[in-house]
């Protein structure tokens, strides 16, 4: 089976990506098992450019195993998309997951309910070779709510995340929901015939 790292430290990304790729007959390779523990600056303007820089820099520092990366956040439209790309640096400052969900039910209580609307996106980055990457982006659509859910460590966003079409916050549905709306895995789906044809 073909080695592929997941250029991630976030062990909820690790597992889902590994739950996904693993049965496609992937070996799954993490950065805590080659020991590297440098990370590049995060100082892309979208989650593409950020999930570029990731791939880049990781399949360096393995020593060119072929890497997949991902950036990506929550997007919320009364905020003009943001906090986006700053998720974690909502304000300016670094948040911890706890105080985001705090400031974003802070500041979402000033907007109608009806325009709440929000998304989750991710990007990501398939780096193969020095000069051969791919990308593919998909998002999950719903509304922010309050909640008192606990939250999935390295997911803040999906305890306030409300899908309306599932009538559930994203953090308690259930994993067969989760794999027919999931946008890491549609993202991936998308990446297929390239890890088929590459990922050797």
């Amino acid at each position: 089976m073909a080695n592929l790292l997941i250029a991630t430290n976030n062990p909820g990304k690790i597992r889902e990506f590994t739950d996904i790729l693993k049965p496609l007959g992937y070996t799954i390779v993490t950065l805590k098992e080659l020991g590297i523990t440098d990370a590049p600056p995060e100082d892309g303007e979208t989650f593409a450019e950020n999930s570029l820089l990731k791939a880049n820099f990781y399949w360096q520092k393995s020593g060119n195993i072929d890497t997949l990366a991902s950036d990506g956040g929550l997007e919320i439209e009364a905020f003009g998309n943001t906090p986006g790309v700053h998720t974690h640096r909502i304000d300016g400052k670094d948040r911890t997951d706890e105080e985001l969900r705090r400031i974003i039910l802070k500041k979402i209580i000033s907007i109608p309910p009806e325009q709440r609307t929000a998304r989750i996106t991710t990007t990501l980055t398939l780096r193969v070779s020095k000069d051969l990457n791919f990308q593919a982006e998909s998002s999950i659509e719903g509304i922010i709510k309050k909640s008192t859910l606990p939250f999935e460590p390295g997911y803040p966003a999906r305890s306030i995340f409300w899908i309306p079409i599932l009538k559930k916050f994203l953090s308690e549905i259930t994993n067969e929901e989760h794999r027919a709306i999931s946008h890491s895995r549609k993202a991936i789906e998308k990446l297929l015939p390239y890890l088929e044809q590459y990922v050797l």
